[in-house]
């Protein structure tokens, strides 16, 4: 007989969800539904539509608690969480929850953004918010040792061992690298980083980096991809003023969603940067970017987190450097030295990639979870 899944979340913005639900609906063992929350989402959001698309979300709700009823088990995709209805549901019928804590909203948007005072109610209700999820869940994955033992510090929530399971990243297998310079290709080195404009990162320390190697005559070009022309404007002005617009070049148009973005790493990138920041997060979390160089082969140099090392060796399969800019720029002048060393973690990083975070070990490893609950 197959087990019925009830699936909660987004998946549009996820790989991950979007390998569960191809593997749930190619699966003899699985039985899944998904209600999309973009089907009812008015393309033109004029009043009559807006009222339409709200009354129909409204029925559709109750009608999907329909499916939750005679469901096996609950799972929450990445970055999601159950509504009040399905939370009372669950509570009632004592329903299997299997959540992907993939972050913490509280952590988010207090500690990373600082857009929320930890003082404010604001504050709570997002803590409230993590904390529930928990509770309610009866098993919790988590994408590394590190990240759990930080998330569950944060939301004050311990003692869920027994119920934790550590399934990594899963990331869209991507274009191999040709990596010009380090194959002698090309006689200046491209470095690239892409990613959100957010402290996480330390992207100024990059950008510190650069100012370095330019002082030293040091040849390179640098390439920083984001998404958001506003928040990129400190960053922009930070290259001007370190007069580094003929070397570092700032992009917000390319994207992977499109293959712009990963036509241009495949083709020009020699060596990727991880996440420099400075707070408790930035030294603990493995971040996508690190993943998605792996599974190009593109060498990456990062500061040392305690999430990386769980998968990561330095010299063997990444480079480790200090979070500083001196610290940066010293490990790329190594590495430019040795090419034939960076072309071997080129190769490790993706033999990492392949065991760890591919589609294919993503889904064995859920597989087992879900065909045990």
């Amino acid at each position: 007989m197959k087990k019925r899944i009830y699936l909660i979340g987004n998946a549009f913005g996820s790989y991950r969800a979007r390998a569960l639900i191809e593997f749930l609906g190619s699966s003899p063992e699985f039985a899944y539904y998904y209600a999309d929350p973009r089907y009812l989402s008015p393309n033109k959001p004029t009043l009559p539509r807006r009222a339409l698309f709200k009354g129909a979300r409204i029925v559709d709700r109750f009608y999907s608690l329909s499916k939750l009823l005679i469901a096996d088990l609950l799972y929450v995709l990445p970055m999601s969480n159950l509504n009040g209805l399905e939370r009372l549901f669950v509570k009632i019928l004592s329903k299997t929850v299997i959540t992907e804590f993939y972050i913490s909203q509280y952590d988010t948007f207090v500690n990373d953004r600082k857009t929320v005072s930890p003082a404010t109610w604001k504050a709570k209700k997002l803590l409230s918010i993590d904390q529930n999820l928990v509770d309610i869940s009866t098993e919790l994955i988590f994408l590394n040792n590190a990240e759990q033992i930080y998330y569950l510090d944060i939301i004050r929530r311990g003692n869920t061992d027994k119920k934790t399971h550590i399934i990594p990243l899963a990331s869209i297998p991507k274009k191999k690298a040709a990596l010009p310079y380090i194959n002698s290709e090309n006689t200046v080195p491209t470095l690239c980083w892409w990613g959100t404009f957010i402290p996480l990162h330390g992207l100024e320390k990059i950008i510190g980096a650069a100012e370095i190697l330019k002082t030293k005559n040091v040849s390179f070009r640098m390439y920083l991809f984001g998404t958001s022309e506003e928040l990129s404007q400190p960053y922009k002005s930070l290259v001007e003023e370190k007069q580094l617009s003929d070397c570092v070049f700032i992009d917000n148009n390319k994207h992977f969603s499109d293959h712009s973005l990963e036509d241009f790493l495949a083709s020009h990138c020699d060596i990727a940067f991880g996440n420099f920041g400075d707070s408790v997060k930035g030294r603990t979390v493995l971040v996508n970017k690190i993943v998605e160089a792996a599974s190009m082969g593109i060498p990456v140099i990062s500061q040392q987190t305690a999430g990386l090392t769980e998968y990561f060796e330095d010299n063997k399969n990444i480079v480790f450097a200090k979070a500083t800019p001196e610290g940066i720029a010293e490990k790329i002048m190594e590495a430019m030295e040795e090419k034939t060393l960076l072309l071997n973690i080129a190769k490790q990083s993706y033999e990492v990639y392949r065991n760890s975070f591919s589609k294919e070990s993503y889904i064995r490893q859920i597989s087992n979870l879900l065909s045990h609950k």
